[in-house]
């Protein structure tokens, strides 16, 4: 009986401990299966949302007329509680963005500029209604355009070189990166680091990247030929619109360009535009030059180069023309006026800066607007007043609109110069009849007598040392890039140097000759002289910023102001030359 009632208790044991091991067990299948469902249910976490944001990226790459490369990147993203999204482009092309832009299905999207950080400039994209839309892909573009990035390394040869794909923080799936060339262009060397880069057609190459990885930083270069493809860069477009008390209105145009392939340009001006004028240093543009087509909204003027314009790489174009006064001016109340006048600019082409300025009558005054209120307001004499707004990277993506400028100005003034002039002229006649009563004879001294020739032999001597200067400038960025020996540059800037002392020389003795013959030539030379000096500072000044940039003791922001700054005053000395050799060449007709 002992040894039954034994055996009963190890079975009764042995029975539990096997009912024990099932249900834990049990228990920890269902704990596995409940990790495992919890998982499953989770999609939105933050592990899942980096690793399946970035369904795929394309990248458009283009060249625009006048050389300029425009990147439209269209991001195809899983959003899951999203309101915002940081991309990017490498720092080295930062400096080159002129224009960025992003947009979805619904419209324009806020873009802020971060700072650079990682080697890369950050750009925060707002999205207006971050919404979850499930298994549905969001789609948004962001547009950058690119100065810089195309040169001309030969006659009808151009070199690019472009950011091969979107940067950003993180891993997308795929990346599929399009490069369309405009009509005329051949591709004749391409250079892609996995050689896989493949020509589908004349106009086309594609490569496809799977996955992108995050923080990309690859370049791509690209040479080409083309007889109609242009290198033109509207470094600046300055418009001076003057109001005088008579009911005119008159408009002075500077457009100053880089040319490379050009040989004509066409620009816009204000409907109803008259009197045309077009003129460059060399002179003033003869009919079968400007061609003239009026239309609804504006009036285009095809302006075909001269050949010494076309062969120097730059441009200096001037523009004169007459606005009828009552269609851009309107009056209210007594003395209250208004200037309405639609801002027009080249359509094919980028500018880099437009300034407009508005100058009125003496005695009138401008008056506050909402607009005014980006006005620079400055005296100009006594009882005259200008106006002036800068924009800056134009592109033919954008509209300037319309400048509304309100001023104040009595009737009364247009009689009151006259008047006023009458009676000083009056007061200097009969001061100068007792002068000469008193000393019983006057004499007036006869300024000295300039052949044509030898101003014509100055300007001559002046424009080929700027030209001269010019050359050893680009032979120096030559040099820089690589793209001579140093042996051939060496040849090459002796033999320009020999002939910029020669020039030198020329000028020296041409000038005594000019200041000898009175205070006013001697004037117009000391201006000529200081402002070549002043762009000869300039140049040295640049070339400095651009190193500290390259060392990183500034800023791309810092160097933007900087070169902006130089720039000014660059052309404002430019402006003086200019003004002052037509002003020689005015004494010569």
């Amino acid at each position: 009986m002992r040894e039954l009632r034994k055996l009963k208790v190890k079975s009764i044991i042995a029975y539990s401990l096997l009912i024990l091991l099932f249900l834990t067990a049990n228990l920890a299948v269902k704990n596995v299966d409940a990790e495992n469902n919890s998982m499953e249910a989770a999609p939105s976490s933050e592990a899942n949302i980096h690793l399946n944001r970035f369904v795929s990226v394309e990248r458009k790459i283009s060249f625009l007329s006048g050389g300029y490369v425009m990147i439209n990147d269209t991001f195809s993203l899983l959003i899951e509680n999203m309101s915002d999204l940081i991309v990017g482009v490498p720092r080295n092309y930062s400096s080159h963005i002129i224009y960025y832009a992003a947009y979805d299905s619904g419209g324009s999207l806020p873009v802020k500029l971060m700072m650079e950080e990682g080697g890369f400039q950050w750009f925060k994209v707002d999205f207006m209604k971050p919404s979850s839309l499930g298994n549905e892909a969001y789609n948004f573009t962001i547009t950058y355009v690119f100065s810089g990035l195309i040169e001309s390394v030969g006659k009808s040869r151009f070199h690019a070189v472009f950011p091969l794909y979107p940067s950003l923080r993180e891993d997308a799936s795929s990346c599929n990166v399009i490069v369309a060339f405009p009509t005329g262009v051949s591709p004749s060397e391409i250079n892609y680091p996995s050689n896989v880069f493949l020509k589908e057609n004349s106009s086309l190459l594609r490569n496809s990247t799977s996955p992108l990885a995050a923080y990309a930083n690859a370049s791509s270069w690209i040479t080409f030929t083309s007889l109609t493809f242009k290198l033109l860069k509207f470094s600046d477009i300055m418009r001076e619109i003057a109001v005088d008390c008579w009911g005119k209105i008159t408009v002075n145009e500077i457009y100053e360009m880089s040319t490379i392939n050009v040989d004509k340009i066409t620009l816009n001006l204000p409907a109803d535009a008259t009197y045309i004028s077009v003129y460059d240093a060399y002179g003033i543009y003869q009919k079968s030059q400007v061609q003239v087509k009026y239309g609804n909204n504006s009036v285009i003027v095809e302006i075909s180069l001269n050949e010494k314009l076309k062969n120097s790489g730059r441009a200096r174009i001037s523009l004169t023309y007459n606005l009828p006064f009552w269609t851009y001016i309107t009056k209210y109340g007594w003395q209250h006026y208004m200037l309405n006048i639609n801002l027009t600019k080249p359509d094919e082409w980028i500018i880099q800066r437009i300034t407009v300025m508005v100058v009125l009558p003496e005695g009138a005054s401008f008056l506050p607007n909402a607009q005014q209120s980006k006005l620079s307001i400055e005296k100009i004499g006594v009882f005259q007043e200008k106006a002036s707004i800068n924009y800056y990277n134009v592109t033919r993506f954008e509209s300037l609109g319309m400048l509304n400028v309100r001023y104040q100005y009595s009737p009364f003034w247009a009689a009151f110069k006259p008047t006023l002039l009458f009676g000083v002229l009056i007061g200097l006649g009969g001061l100068a009849f007792t002068l000469l009563k008193s000393s019983g004879k006057g004499e007036v001294a006869a300024p000295a007598h300039i052949p044509p020739e030898k101003l014509k032999e100055f300007i001559e001597a002046f424009e080929e040392r700027g030209n001269i200067l010019l050359e050893i400038e680009s032979l120096e960025q030559q040099s820089r890039r690589g793209k001579i020996s140093r042996r051939q540059y060496k040849l090459m800037r002796k033999t320009l140097e020999e002939r910029l002392a020669s020039i030198q020389s020329k000028l020296s003795s041409l000038k005594g000759e000019i200041e000898s013959a009175g205070s006013r030539y001697a004037d117009m030379v000391r201006r000529l002289e200081m402002a070549s000096a002043e762009i000869e500072v300039v140049k040295r000044n640049i070339a400095d910023v651009e190193l500290r940039y390259r060392r990183g003791e500034i800023s791309s922001e810092a160097r933007r102001k900087l070169l902006e700054e130089y720039e000014d005053r660059r052309k404002k000395a430019e402006n003086i030359i200019e003004e002052t050799l037509l002003r020689f060449k005015e004494e010569i007709i």
